[in-house]
């Protein structure tokens, strides 16, 4: 059995232990790490990886967690990057969720760029990651960060970093700036008396208004009115949603919405929601009581930094979620029939193109998926001809390529955007996933299906009929510290090598690795095509420590995802 050798890493501690601000519970925390040998290990190993999502990892103390010398360092790195490429100064816009120490962690990263001289502005209170990206566009800013770990366990906090164009950092970005955060060390705090500066609430108000009139321009060519009464239940997860998605339901018109009281308040210790993810039908336990006593039609479930949102409902009376691809087709099938089509009737067995087709090619609409997302997603957009072009899994890259439409002066005719992680966009003024913006956009759509006798169950199989049924299923394979490091590594490759001819029993027609692919697709993603058009795509995710498989099919996928389990289980057992 191979030894580590433990001295840099003790080194490393006893260096922390010197250096940190001496704090009572600090040393408590680094005192209690002495007795618990793995936690010690896995928080002094290495450092937190900067990548394209920024930082994200466990709130603690050593260089591998979330902690305010962490966020000091990166800041600094952050700030030389930033005077390196706008060298007549640069100004940076900060935001921030409600997990624990999000807002410290948020004036911290204030100071220390002011402290650098960069001019630096935080939003007052928690805001969405919707609301940065279009303050971050509106302003001109620079630069933007948003302390969160969207939809992660309480333990976890993160440090996202924005481009000028309102989407997070892609590509060589994250290593220049990497490069600079390594010249700094952790412990030179910034000056704790420098005067912070905010940002206007302007922004906030002027974001409520872009995303007023993006959902009037989906709805505008409706040909009837229809009520507003649809019974809603809402749950920010006691997250930043919370005003703005209460606020614009009632300027759309709803008036019967309840908030789910336990999930209301800013908290991060998500005490009703241990993870708060709309993906997942335990976040909705809390909203299904909700809405038994309130007898409601619906709920709607944003994330806590509102960049993720789900559905859930009582069907046939059984408890359900809808996917997020599932979610995206509703919303995608709803806004080509009633924008560019002629809306949908309750008998509807076809699909009307009166409106829908561009003979003359003047003005190619798109819609933009990720490669992990349905492909039913593409059918629908073939009805209504629109191109739908594909990216690597990651909303930074759907914002990168919206970008690069409006610089080619197509961004006019984005239709809609999304990944099946519950991440949604129709506002051409954003460049990342609004779960302010998509939450309202369903409470219409659910109205409007409401009013011709639908729900949205209904109208999903409608879809279904018409294009065939679409099964699609995501699985999370957890595994943590170092050795889960080593686990995931060893699963990926075992795939990529040693998988040949069938899968659950079913041949594999192609096997096609991303990381050979080209520069724009070029990933550690396998995705297997099989025979009678089943899917697998299997990945390591790039901010929890997670494999996920994704398993696609017209038919039932249970053998393949049986096959998955089997392998893994193989790793799990060594």
């Amino acid at each position: 059995m191979e030894t580590i050798d433990i001295t840099p890493i003790l080194n490393e501690y006893a260096r922390w232990k010197n250096n940190t601000s001496g704090s009572y519970n600090e040393q408590i925390l680094l005192d209690n790490l002495m007795i618990n040998d793995s936690e010690l290990y896995d928080s002094f190993y290495k450092e937190i990886n900067f990548g394209t999502s920024g930082l994200r990892g466990i709130m603690g103390l050593g260089p591998n967690r979330m902690n305010k010398y962490v966020v000091t360092r990166a800041t600094r790195g952050i700030s030389e990057y930033l005077k390196r490429l706008y060298p007549e100064g640069a100004n940076v816009i900060i935001s921030y969720d409600t997990r624990n120490h999000s807002q410290e962690f948020a004036k911290i990263t204030a100071q220390v760029f002011l402290d650098m001289g960069i001019d630096a502005y935080i939003f007052k209170e928690p805001t969405p990651v919707p609301v940065l990206s279009y303050a971050i566009r509106k302003t001109g800013a620079n630069l933007g960060i948003m302390i969160t770990a969207s939809h992660n366990p309480k333990i976890y906090n993160g440090y996202k970093v924005y481009n000028s164009e309102g989407h997070q950092i892609v590509g060589s970005q994250a290593a220049n700036i990497m490069h600079e955060i390594r010249k700094w060390d952790y412990f030179d705090l910034p000056n704790k008396n420098i005067k912070l500066k905010y940002i206007s609430g302007n922004i906030s108000d002027d974001f409520i208004k872009s995303t007023m009139t993006s959902c009037d321009n989906i709805l505008e060519n409706l040909n009837h009115e229809y009520d507003k009464s649809l019974k809603i239940i809402y749950t920010p997860l006691n997250g930043t949603g919370r005003n703005y998605v209460m606020n614009g339901l009632k300027l759309r018109g709803f008036t019967d919405v309840n908030i789910v009281k336990s999930q209301e308040m800013y908290d991060g210790n998500f005490p009703t929601c241990p993870v708060p993810n709309p993906e997942k039908i335990a976040a909705y336990n809390e909203a299904f009581y909700t809405l038994d006593n309130e007898e409601a039609d619906i709920i709607i479930a944003t994330d806590p930094d509102c960049d993720r949102v789900g559905v859930a409902m009582y069907f046939d009376g059984v408890k359900r979620i809808l996917t997020g691809n599932q979610i995206a087709i509703l919303l995608f099938d709803f806004i080509c029939n009633i924008k560019y089509g002629k809306g949908i009737e309750h008998s509807s067995d076809s699909i009307d193109k009166t409106n829908s087709n561009n003979p003359n090619n003047e003005s190619q609409k798109f819609a933009v998926r990720s490669i992990v997302s349905t492909a039913l997603f593409d059918k629908i957009a073939e009805e209504h001809d629109i191109d739908v072009l594909k990216t690597l899994t990651g909303f930074k890259y759907i914002g990168q390529i919206m970008s690069k439409m409006e610089k080619s002066g197509q961004i006019d005719n984005f239709v809609f955007a999304f990944e099946e992680s519950n991440g949604y966009l129709f506002n051409t003024e954003l460049r990342d996933k609004d779960g302010v913006g998509s939450a309202l956009i369903i409470a219409e759509m659910a109205a409007y299906y409401k009013s011709i006798g639908l729900t949205l169950s209904e109208r999903l199989d409608q879809i279904y009929n018409l294009y065939g049924q679409y099964h699609d299923k995501t699985k999370n394979y957890v595994f943590k510290g170092v050795e889960g490091s080593d686990i995931i590594e060893g699963i990926m490759s075992y795939f990529r090598f040693n998988i040949k001819g069938f899968l659950g029993g079913i041949e594999v027609l192609e096997k096609i690795d991303y990381l050979d692919q080209e520069d724009s697709l070029c990933d550690n993603i396998i995705e297997f095509k099989l025979r009678d058009h089943g899917i697998l795509i299997i990945r390591p995710s790039g901010t929890e420590p997670k494999l996920k498989a994704y398993f696609f099919g017209n038919k039932d996928t249970r053998k393949i995802e049986s096959e998955v389990n089997a392998i893994i289980d193989k790793f799990n057992n060594k």
